[in-house]
Parts: structure tokens; C-alpha cells; sequence
């Protein structure tokens, strides 16, 4: 897991220049107390006519939900139905597991060792991270390799009964030379055997605690707690209405469900930054939520939801005749040139985390994020 860009920045000298800030990569430790809590049953996809995920809950299920392991076709519970719950001392032994060979995978700067630990949007992040950390070198690079430990783990899990299964954490972060941050992982396991792999890491933003999460008198998550009917969307038309917000640039007005937050900020100045930096070219934005994991949601103990989901954006700047230098030497990496003639595109990943209250005239806040660049194309 690194701690990908946060966005990046271009200034033209000669011809237009790519350049790009990393911070340090992100590893795991489970120092500290251990607290079971919960975690949903895999990165669980959401039928886009439910108010809600499909997913393993402590209860019966929502309205119009079956209590499911995380992947649609998946069996519903029955009194006969196995229990493939992840014990806390699965979980504890999954983090540990992925903190030793995390930081292994940081310290080689070693891209294919990536894909045996995550998986998703979050592997491609990372994978772009190592990368970019093998063409800049110098002090970003020795940075990057600096173990982190994740402090104080609080473990999520709900029920499930068939696989894949799963559980998300939150953490503190510490690395030496960086600051830290709380994070919230979601480990994934599709059958039994098979490795963990996390698919999903959101650090909160300055200010932000994690909201209260709703844990049933069985320690599991209680999805039954989400008031799905008060909810100002459901977490699949939030996923789609984020995509219009950022196109549109309208957080913040009356006629718009989103708060004006620091992450969308953040996502916005990238996007207004990258626009601006490369003029006079012509730049295209295009924003799609077809990333992996699907939306999901975790249930919070005032009814509303936490809605974890991503969103895709690229960037394509054209200009006949101009020759694009990217004259930082990561993304010269990355892009496998240090050129591009008449025009280039980025791709970039964010993954947010979003409050949706449970009244129907709330705002919803983006309060957790990951993400960057993760391609250059031309």
C-alpha cells in the first residue's frame, strides 16, 4: 500500500511540463489494542435499485436486500446456512501478515510483489506509485521504502456464509518523516485458502475522525441500524451524482446533495490545476465510476451510511504542433517517454469515503480519500 499523489501540478518550460509530488508509502503494524468491531463480507457491489449494499449484515436484511457475502448470485442466510464470519484472529493475522510483506514490497520498490497483497483500483494506484518512485529516485524514493506502522487497529465484520468474505480496520498511521493519519483497509479473501488481498485505502482528511459504526450485541456490524428510506441517495446514485458534482463543480449550492468538503476541494483543484497549467491546450475531462471495488457502504450508529465507492478521471490535452516534455523523471517513468507530441492523457483513481446522513435534507461529506495519477498515455 503506498500513499499515492494527492494530484499533481504542471508549469511549462519550453513546452509543457509534467511534474508531480508523492508522498511516503504506507505500510501496516498492529500495534496497539485490538478492538473487535466488524467489516463487511467483501467489497460488496450495490444493485442500483436498492437504497443500499448487498451485503452481510448482523440481522435480517433491509428492504429489498438478501444478506449476502459481498458478489451478486451469492446465497442468502437460512437456519442451515454455514458461517464463514471472519474471526478476529483472522483479521489480526491477515494485518500483520500484510504490514511484514507490504513493507517488503515497499522497500524493493517491487511492482509485480504488489499484486500478491491488493487488489482493485487500489493495486493499480499502487503499482503506478512504485513506478514512479523507481524513475524519481533521490529522497521521494528513500522515503517511500520507510516502514509504517499502523497503530490502535479496530477491527469491522459482519456476517457471512459464503465466500468471498472480508473485513475492514481502522488504523493510526505513523512513519518516521511523515505525518500520520487515521486509515480504514478493507481485506478481501474470495475462497478459502486463498490469499487476503486489500482492495480498498482511505486516509481521513485533517480534522476528521471516523463516525460511530453500527455493531450489533453480537460485536458484528448491524446493517439493519442504516435508515436506507431517510437517506438524502442511496450509495450507487452517490456514486453517480459524485461524477456530475465534479464535472459540474457545484458542492456546496443549494441544489447539489454534496457538502463543499477538502476532498472534493482536493479533486477539483487537481483537476482545475491540470487544466490550467497546460494552456493554451485544449483539455478534455471525463469522469467515470466504473472502478474496482463496486460502491459499498458501511452502517453508522445515527442511520446513516458511509459510502465507500470510486471514481475514475482522465484528462486529455491536445495542442497541434506543441511537444509535451515531461520533465519530472517519475512520470517520464511512467509514460515510458520524456515526450509526447500534439497531446497526452492522464488517468487518475480517487477513492473517497462520504457520510450520507440520515435525513433526507443533509449534505452528504466526503470525509476519507485515496488516489492519483495512475497512468500517462500519448
Amino acid at each position: 500500500m503506498q500513499d499515492t499523489v494527492r494530484g499533481f501540478s504542471r508549469s511549462v518550460a519550453v513546452s509543457a511540463v509534467l511534474a508531480a509530488t508523492m508522498a511516503a508509502a504506507v505500510a501496516c503494524s498492529t500495534s496497539g489494542t485490538v478492538v473487535t468491531g466488524g467489516a463487511v463480507g467483501g467489497a460488496n457491489p450495490l444493485p442500483s435499485t436498492a437504497s443500499g449494499a448487498a451485503t452481510s449484515g448482523s440481522g435480517p436484511a433491509p428492504a429489498n436486500q438478501s444478506l449476502v457475502s459481498g458478489r451478486p448470485g451469492s446465497p442468502t442466510t437460512s437456519a442451515s446456512a454455514p458461517d464463514v464470519t471472519v474471526t478476529q484472529g483472522e483479521a489480526v493475522a491477515a494485518l500483520e501478515a500484510y504490514q511484514s510483506a507490504n513493507n517488503a514490497v515497499n522497500a524493493a520498490l517491487d511492482i509485480p510483489g504488489e499484486a500478491k497483497i491488493e487488489s482493485g483500483s487500489l493495486l493499480t494506484l499502487d503499482q503506478g506509485s512504485l513506478l514512479y518512485y523507481q524513475g524519481i529516485g533521490g529522497a521521494k524514493a528513500a522515503q517511500s521504502k520507510v516502514p509504517v506502522s499502523f497503530a490502535d487497529p479496530v477491527f469491522y465484520i459482519a456476517r457471512s456464509v459464503a465466500y468471498p468474505r472480508g473485513f475492514y480496520v481502522t488504523v493510526d498511521t505513523v512513519q518516521p518523516g511523515a505525518p500520520g493519519s487515521g486509515t480504514l483497509l478493507h481485506f478481501a479473501q474470495e475462497q478459502a485458502g486463498a490469499p487476503w488481498l486489500v482492495d480498498t485505502t482511505l486516509s481521513l482528511t485533517a480534522g476528521r475522525q471516523w463516525p460511530a459504526f453500527a455493531v450489533g450485541a453480537d460485536g458484528l456490524l448491524d446493517y439493519t441500524a442504516t435508515q436506507l428510506t431517510r437517506l438524502p441517495l442511496n450509495t450507487t446514485d452517490l456514486a453517480v451524482a459524485d461524477r456530475t458534482l465534479l464535472t459540474a463543480d457545484n458542492a456546496g449550492t443549494p441544489g447539489s446533495p454534496f457538502a463543499s468538503d477538502d476532498v472534493t476541494t482536493t479533486e477539483r483543484k487537481w483537476i482545475q490545476d491540470d487544466t490550467s497549467g497546460v494552456s493554451p491546450a485544449t483539455v478534455t475531462l471525463t469522469v467515470s465510476t466504473t472502478t474496482d471495488p463496486l460502491p459499498t457502504y458501511l452502517p453508522l450508529k445515527d442511520g446513516g451510511e458511509l459510502a465507500i465507492y470510486g471514481t475514475r478521471v482522465s484528462l486529455r490535452a491536445t495542442q497541434a504542433g506543441r511537444t509535451f516534455t515531461f520533465a519530472d523523471q517519475g512520470w517520464a517513468k511512467v509514460a515510458g517517454a520524456q515526450t509526447a507530441e500534439g497531446g497526452f492523457t492522464t488517468d487518475s483513481v480517487w477513492m473517497v469515503a462520504a457520510i450520507d446522513p440520515p435525513e433526507k435534507s443533509g449534505k452528504i461529506q466526503k470525509i476519507a480519500y485515496n488516489g492519483g495519477l495512475v497512468s500517462v498515455e500519448h
